[in-house]
């Protein structure tokens, strides 16, 4: 991921591993898909990230929530105040969809999102994808 104005040596990648015959078969069925990547490693991808402190759910198409708290991301990583994860303020990644504690959606194509309480971020980036 690349933040937009910031140096080209600033692109940061992260691999994850996972065996697929492709990423449109990963992805196509909007079923979850774990990947075990590490929350820090999805932080490293974006200088001065914000995520909560607990659930930290990643993998691919991560969707979820009650009726006020809804989440999707497509790849990445998702995490909360609280252990449950069905109430996401946070996350990083590609096509993202969160509603903050204030009840509003925020969506972005790849970043991070971090809206609850005193942490309001939306950084948006540039997203690659390889696949090998």
């Amino acid at each position: 991921m690349k933040v937009d104005g910031s140096a080209e040596t600033d692109t940061k990648w992260i691999a994850i591993n996972h065996e697929a015959s492709s990423l449109l078969d990963v992805i196509v069925h909007d079923k979850f898909t774990p990947t075990n990547t590490t929350k820090s490693k999805w932080q490293s991808l974006i200088k001065g990230s914000s995520l909560q402190e607990n659930c930290n759910k990643e993998g691919f198409n991560i969707h979820g929530g009650r009726n006020d708290r809804k989440m999707y991301v497509r790849i990445g990583i998702v995490a909360n105040d609280n252990w449950y994860c069905d109430s996401c303020n946070s996350c990083i990644g590609f096509g993202t969809s969160v509603t903050g504690c204030d009840g509003k959606v925020r969506f972005m194509s790849c970043g991070n999102i971090h809206a609850c309480y005193s942490t309001y971020k939306n950084t948006a980036t540039f997203g690659y994808i390889l696949i090998q």
